[in-house]
């Protein structure tokens, strides 16, 4: 693939000459050019040869309208080819991210699972929130610190990370990254907002109750993204579950060997794959810019400006210098297996195998958890719908355009060359016009030929070929999230909000118990309401807690129960004193004065 900007009138891209169908085209341009100087110089009697130009005129509609009809089909198998290969793509990794979605609910992990919304219900009572960010912490008071809080946010909360921020750090007081810390931190400690610090490492660090995670180390929090392999890191001391490991590994070959197939069917020759290495630079998507100044480089560009379709030597060698990368690299006896099974669709059946039959016998052994069939049936329909797309990618590498339509628009672009020749000397009654005349339209069908050639296979058709490479190495780092955990924000403690509430709570009892009015006469707003959740039992949190906690909390929950008691107890004696009074009193019963408020 070639990749470009835009410039002025796109002037810009006319200096490549690899790939490009203008180079190849000009050659039949310049040939008629040739032709039509031979017939302006040495051909003078004009009218012997034709009496009317419109007869020519008719050829070159026809050969136009063959000319743009196989543009036409050759852009449309170009298009199909890179839907299928993304097709592919998604439909596989769908089907592995839930694979691996799946294993984290089994029971093994349920000790580092973050709490359940579920088994805290009870905090919805609370009013709380589940937003990361507080809206007066964005509310600058003037035009000019809302400016600047633009442009520290545009690098602290972007999604990748700014190597060379667009605007000059030193003229900024506050450090960006520092000031969104802190706004998060207040974040946290907000009451109102249901949040915690959270687990960096994904929850890892307490599979075996040591603190030792996989790609990031608890302990060392300045080490977070040092090796610049992603999840993929062993930063934290341990390595990503054995699950997930294999199932990445056999996702990343299957695809490999499909990108493998599609752009080499040759039999008994190099088709190579290489050991991933997380974190690497992309594969460059320009195979020119590896071979930029060199002799292979040259001999190419040659090549292509002949019209000829790279040899098969020029093929194998193309493919061996750029192998295809697969998760944790590939064994001697899955290379044994791939070479025995004959036939590219036979060896990309026998990779999907691998993956297929992994995947069901950890589901009937129990890494999938407690996921029901007709769930886990989706699995396989997704890997289904890839293999589907992989032979729509197959169809347009194996099947090329077709030879009769493809011969006799060759044979046409030959004839107009010719042509136009002819047609030009008859209109044009200057030689320099008259050739640049003919230079532009040959050049012009002849480059529509040229396009139809080069994309109607993107898979051999150097350099104007899908990266398979830069894709594929795509497509490893989304393996490589699996290797994630669970969700960082989701790790928070119910208990801390029933705590407070709590606190909350007493006050208002205390408050209402050294009230000595009769209790009609009291503020309605500080009597408990029925039902608080101070006074219910609290249910257990999905995350655990210490025995410690427990005991705490269960002290304070019968220390509240006592201050009921004794709240309920003031309001019985005040009740009997009203009694009391009432029957005593000779003018009658005590009459309360309301008021409204």
């Amino acid at each position: 693939m070639i990749p470009y900007t835009k410039g002025f009138l796109g002037l810009n891209l006319i200096f490549r000459i690899n790939g490009s169908p203008l180079y190849r085209a000009a050659i039949p341009g310049l040939i008629s050019v040739g032709f039509y100087i031979i017939l302006e110089k040495y051909l003078t009697a004009k009218d012997d040869y034709v009496d009317h130009p419109y007869g020519i005129g008719v050829l070159v509609t026809s050969v136009s309208f063959l000319v743009v009809f196989r543009a036409n089909y050759g852009y449309q198998r170009y298009w199909e080819a890179c839907g299928s290969v993304h097709h592919l793509m998604s439909k596989w990794l769908d089907a592995v991210t839930h694979t691996g979605v799946f294993h984290m609910q089994q029971s093994h992990y349920n000790h580092i699972k973050p709490p359940s919304f579920f088994d805290n219900h009870d905090l919805n009572e609370f009013n709380l929130r589940r937003d990361r960010e507080r809206e007066r912490d964005s509310v600058m008071p003037c035009r000019r610190e809302a400016k600047s809080m633009v442009r520290r946010r545009s690098v602290a909360k972007s999604i990748s990370v700014v190597a060379k921020p667009s605007f000059d750090q030193n003229s900024l007081n506050e450090d960006h990254e520092e000031l969104f810390r802190e706004a998060d931190k207040a974040t946290i400690h907000d009451d109102q907002y249901l949040l915690g610090k959270g687990k960096m490492d994904g929850g890892w660090g307490d599979l075996f109750n040591d603190g030792r995670g996989t790609h990031s180390n608890r302990h060392a929090p300045e080490t977070w993204n040092q090796d610049n392999k992603g999840f993929a890191s062993e930063a934290g001391g341990r390595t990503p579950s054995l699950f997930l490991q294999e199932l990445t590994h056999l996702a990343s070959l299957l695809v490999a060997v499909a990108f493998s197939t599609l752009r080499s069917d040759i039999e008994n020759t190099e088709a190579p794959l290489d050991l991933y290495k997380a974190g690497d630079p992309w594969p460059e998507v320009d195979p020119d810019q590896m071979k930029k100044g060199t002799a292979a480089g040259i001999r190419d560009c040659l090549y292509y400006l002949g019209g000829f379709d790279r040899t098969l030597a020029m093929r194998v060698a193309h493919n061996a210098s750029r192998p295809l990368p697969v998760i944790g690299g590939v064994s001697a006896n899955e290379i044994a297996f791939l070479q025995r099974a004959k036939g590219p669709s036979a060896k990309v059946n026998l990779a999907w195998h691998w993956l297929s039959e992994f995947i069901m016998r950890e589901h009937l052994a129990g890494s999938l958890g407690n996921i029901g069939p007709p769930i886990v049936s989706r699995l396989i329909q997704f890997l289904s719908d890839g293999m589907i797309h992989y032979n729509h990618a197959r169809k347009t590498m194996f099947i090329p355009f077709p030879f009769p339509h493809a011969q006799i628009s060759a044979f046409f672009v030959f004839t107009i060359m010719f042509a136009v020749p002819v047609l030009m000397d008859e209109y044009a009654n200057n030689i320099v016009l008259g050739s640049f005349l003919t230079f532009l339209t040959v050049t012009a069908l002849a480059g529509l030929h040229e396009v139809a050639r080069e994309l109607e296979n993107p898979f051999r058709n150097v350099p104007n070929d899908i990266p398979l490479n830069t894709l594929l190495a795509m497509f490893n780092e989304s393996l490589i999230t699996l290797y994630a955990g669970y969700h960082p924000d989701h790790y928070w403690d119910g208990d801390d909000y029933r705590h407070h509430r709590y606190n909350t709570t007493t006050t208002h009892s205390s408050s209402l118990a050294s009230d000595n009015r009769p209790p009609l006469l009291r503020d309605p707003e500080v009597t408990p309401r029925k039902g608080n959740i101070a006074s219910k039992p609290k249910p257990q949190a999905a995350s655990g807690g210490s025995p410690a906690r427990m005991e705490q909390l269960e002290s304070m929950v019968a220390t509240q129960e006592a201050e009921l008691e004794k709240l309920r107890a003031l309001v019985e004696q005040e009740a009997a004193v009203a009694n009391s009074s009432k029957n005593n009193n000779e003018n009658g019963p005590i009459k309360y004065v309301f008021q409204d408020r």
